[in-house]
């Protein structure tokens, strides 16, 4: 029978006795904001094979970058083979070890930087010669604080995810949300690595890196470049000399990396949580969608 009436009676599943699980990621489709790479670039694309009104189903084939959305990054993305200790990290997207996407953790309440980053943008009124130096770059001291304001510590193997509240610039200021989110840089990485020993990392931001760690500026994000120059009067190139080296601090270590947090982190701010974020079994993979959640712990 290809048609099958819906009959409410039978239903039996009920969401509100079980365990809540907070979704942290943000929803992707036709008009999900990609890294603005100079140049053109395909945007995501899903044709219908088969559909309802002839094939009694719907079958869609998907097209595009695999670095959209909330994703996470594997090893081979940034590094060479010769980097990484395969065996110990793993490589492809394939070869992440499941025991690392899921764990305790924090997410650390740093919202306050889309605050002061709005309050200076609107007091430039846009404008890159008036802003300053307005891009904004973690430091493990002022990540130590965040948690120690809502009694948080970051202990051995935690995941930590960090919300700077540019999650709200998504699909609504995607300049904003890319060119100016607040971020680390590998002073960060190193502590959150070498020091804490994390297990994984993310955050509402558009890439691991802070937007200024993609060098060469004038040829990754050549807007960039020009906005930074304007801001400052400092050669990007000299102030920011490396490409994305928290991506390599991290992966080469082992610790998962997940961008573009974002969905309901808002209500689970500033509390310790389980989290959990498993990416699919591709061996072709550089990096591809997870389903970043988080739950309370002990509450299964």
């Amino acid at each position: 029978m290809a048609y099958m009436p819906l009959d409410q009676n039978k239903f039996y599943l009920d969401d509100s006795k079980m365990t809540k699980i907070y979704d942290l990621s943000m929803p992707w489709g036709v008009d999900t904001p990609l890294w603005p790479f100079p140049g053109p670039r395909q945007d995501l694309v899903f044709p219908r094979g088969q559909y309802l009104g002839r094939f009694h189903k719907r079958t869609m084939t998907y097209t595009g970058t695999l670095h959209a959305g909330t994703h996470m990054d594997a090893p081979n993305h940034v590094l060479h083979e010769e980097e990484v200790d395969r065996e110990a990290n793993g490589y492809t997207l394939a070869e992440i070890h499941l025991e690392r996407c899921i764990g305790t953790g924090v997410i650390v309440d740093m919202r306050y930087l889309r605050d002061e980053f709005e309050a200076r943008w609107n007091a430039a009124g846009g404008d890159p010669a008036r802003m300053g130096n307005i891009w904004h770059e973690i430091t493990p001291e002022e990540l130590e604080a965040a948690c120690k304001k809502d009694g948080l510590e970051i202990r051995k193997n935690d995941w930590v995810i960090i919300n700077t509240g540019f999650h709200h610039y998504w699909r609504k200021n995607n300049d904003k949300y890319y060119n100016y989110y607040a971020g680390e840089g590998p002073a960060l990485a190193e502590y959150l690595t070498h020091v804490k020993h994390i297990k994984g990392i993310s955050g509402t931001w558009g890439a691991t890196d802070a937007p200024l760690w993609h060098h060469p500026l004038k040829e990754q994000m050549p807007w960039l470049d020009t906005a930074y120059r304007a801001a400052t009067g400092k050669d990007p190139a000299v102030e920011y000399p490396d490409y994305e080296p928290c991506h390599r601090i991290y992966m080469q270590h082992g610790v998962c990396t997940i961008e573009n947090a974002g969905g309901d982190i808002d209500e689970v701010t500033g509390r310790r949580m389980i989290i959990a974020a498993f990416p699919f079994r591709c061996e072709m993979a550089d990096g591809g969608f997870v389903r970043l959640v988080a739950w309370e712990e002990g509450s299964f």
